[in-house]
C-alpha cells in the first residue's frame, strides 16, 4: 500500500500532468503546450493524405498510417482537437506524400542488405476554414517601402495536392505546401526491418507537422 505522504504527492501532481497538454498557470507563468498554439483555433479536420509516390507492396497504404500517426500526435501533444465534421472545423490539414525511397548504404559479403535508409517526403497545407487564410504559408517579407498584404483581404486560392506547382510559379497569395522529410534506419542485424523504419518515419513526420502548427514567433 502507498504511504499517505506518497499518495498525497501523487494526487498533487495529477492536475499538473493532466494540464500539460492544454497548459496551466504556475506562479504567473504559462506552463504546458497550450501557449505554443493559437488559442483561437480549437478543432482541426484531417482528411486522409493523398499518395503520389510509387507504391510497392511493403508500402501500400502508407498514407493511412501517416494520417493515423498525425491524428494521435495532435491529440497527444497539441491543444487542438481533431474532428471529422468538416462543416464545423476551424481549420483543415491537407497532406500529400510526394516520394517514398529506400536506399542501400551497406551490404555484407553475401551481398545482402546490412544497412539501409527509408526516406519519405510530404507536402502539407494548413488552412483556416473560417477566413481562408493559409496558416502554413511562410510569413511574407515586404520589399523596402511596401507593406505586408493582409491575408484576410486576399480571396482563398484552391489547393490541389494532386497537381503541385513549384513555389516560383505560385502567386504570393496561393497555398505554398510545406515540404517535410523524415528518414528511418534499416539494420537487419539489429532487428530493424522495413516495417520498423516505416513506423519511425510516420512518427517523425507526425511530430514535424504538429511542430509546424505552433504559433509563429
Amino acid at each position: 500500500m502507498l504511504s499517505r505522504r506518497r499518495f498525497l504527492s501523487l494526487a498533487a501532481l495529477a492536475p499538473l500532468a493532466a494540464g500539460c497538454r492544454g497548459g496551466f498557470k504556475l506562479l504567473g507563468y504559462d506552463v504546458g503546450a497550450g501557449p505554443l498554439y493559437d488559442e483561437n483555433i480549437k478543432t482541426v479536420y484531417v482528411p486522409l493524405f493523398n499518395n503520389r509516390a510509387f507504391q510497392t507492396t511493403p508500402y501500400r497504404g502508407f498514407e493511412v498510417d501517416v494520417t493515423q500517426a498525425l491524428v494521435r500526435e495532435i491529440g497527444k501533444t497539441s491543444a487542438f482537437r481533431v474532428t471529422s465534421d468538416y462543416t464545423r472545423a476551424d481549420t483543415e490539414l491537407l497532406g500529400n506524400i510526394v516520394s517514398i525511397q529506400k536506399t542501400i548504404q551497406n551490404v555484407n559479403q553475401q551481398n545482402f542488405l546490412r544497412e539501409g535508409e527509408m526516406q519519405v517526403q510530404v507536402d502539407v497545407v494548413w488552412r483556416d476554414l473560417r477566413t481562408g487564410e493559409v496558416l502554413s504559408n511562410p510569413t511574407p517579407r515586404p520589399a523596402p517601402g511596401r507593406a505586408v498584404p493582409n491575408p484576410l483581404e486576399v480571396p482563398p486560392q484552391p489547393f490541389d495536392p494532386n497537381v503541385p506547382l513549384p513555389p516560383e510559379l505560385k502567386p504570393p497569395d496561393a497555398a505554398v505546401p510545406v515540404r517535410l522529410m523524415a528518414t528511418g534506419r534499416v539494420i537487419p542485424e539489429l532487428g530493424e526491418s522495413s516495417a520498423s523504419a516505416a513506423q519511425r518515419v510516420q512518427q517523425r513526420l507526425a511530430v514535424q507537422i504538429v511542430a509546424m502548427m505552433e504559433k509563429k514567433w
